[in-house]
């Protein structure tokens, strides 16, 4: 290397990958196979994978043992948020940056993140994530791939950002403190959010892309009957938000077929040819089922018995004020 490169290198910033998992140990260690791969300098990177529940013993190889460090999240297992704060808390870098244990990076992701964050001038960064269907191009598939981690629309649209491939300047989390602790979504949509209203910035960055495996039905209605529990905490939070069953009952309003292939071909290049009565149906069902989730957190909550909502709110009060204790310190 000369002389001119290791200057280079030395300008670069470190940047500390903040990986959480559960009882998917195999997917986590081929996703470190493929950090080996990136493009950006060995030297100026730092894994730390946080066990966030795992009930299934695993013995991890030497080689990834001896290059990542290793935690557990004891107190809210099954959080991944709170997984992830135990991450910073440990990172040692200038850049922290967010990926889940089952996606893949391309080569550059790394090198494209943070030029994307250090060439912009923002705080934040969200790289692509695009979704492999395995050969399987499936009508549940296609929908998650449709209704799941739009990144550049999240970004353009509302300032929110996700944690599937998110870079962030350390110091934004000493000011306006980590994520909520227990939560097991949505997190990552609140957090930006407030980043966003103590005046930082956020930019997307489609070269900076992770690949993630499109879900099946099954693991779809999983994942938007979570989303929809994990929005309600989002909402309860905005200051203009629309009465509780409003997006309900707009989800009852079947979506017309072209509004849906227009999605697609603006995502992928090409309209849906061949499962199309499938791929509406899921499209509409899980945008329904996501809104009752929605609207059964919102009664649990509210209907619940005093104890349980006593707990939530005093949660809720403590995530608040986390980065008013981070200030004052």
């Amino acid at each position: 290397m000369t002389d001119s490169a290791n200057t280079n290198n030395r300008n670069l910033p470190g940047v500390s990958l903040i990986i959480p998992y559960r009882d998917n140990q195999e997917e986590l260690v081929n996703l470190w196979k493929a950090l080996l791969r990136q493009t950006y300098p060995a030297d100026h990177i730092e894994i730390i994978c946080i066990d966030n529940g795992s009930e299934r013993n695993f013995s991890f190889p030497d080689a990834f043992l001896e290059k990542v460090i290793l935690l557990t999240e004891n107190d809210y297992p099954n959080s991944p948020y709170s997984a992830r704060n135990r991450g910073i808390e440990t990172a040692s870098s200038e850049v922290i940056a967010f990926i889940d244990a089952n996606s893949r990076p391309e080569e550059k992701w790394l090198q494209k993140g943070i030029e994307c964050l250090m060439d912009s001038g923002c705080d934040l960064a969200g790289g692509a994530v695009s979704f492999d269907f395995e050969d399987k191009p499936t009508a549940a598939k296609r929908v998650d791939a449709l209704r799941s981690i739009n990144m550049k629309k999240a970004i353009e649209e509302r300032a929110a950002a996700y944690t599937a491939n998110l870079f962030v300047k350390r110091e934004l989390f000493d000011v306006v403190g980590l994520f909520e602790e227990g939560v097991r979504s949505g997190g990552d949509v609140r957090f930006t959010l407030k980043v966003k209203e103590n005046g930082y910035s956020i930019c997307y960055c489609p070269s900076a892309v992770v690949w993630k495996k499109a879900r099946s039905a099954k693991q779809l209605y999983r994942k938007k009957i979570r989303t929809g529990r994990g929005y309600f905490y989002s909402w309860s939070k905005e200051e203009n938000r629309s009465l509780w069953f409003y997006n309900f009952f707009r989800s009852l309003k079947p979506p017309a077929f072209r509004q849906i292939n227009r999605q697609y071909a603006e995502r992928y290049g090409e309209d849906l040819k061949d499962g199309k009565m499938a791929t509406w149906f899921h499209y509409y069902a899980s945008g329904i089922a996501e809104q009752v989730s929605f609207m059964t957190e919102y009664l649990r909550y509210n209907l619940g018995s005093q104890r349980d909502i006593d707990r939530r709110k005093k949660r809720m009060e403590e995530n608040s004020l986390q980065g008013e204790k981070k200030d004052e310190n």
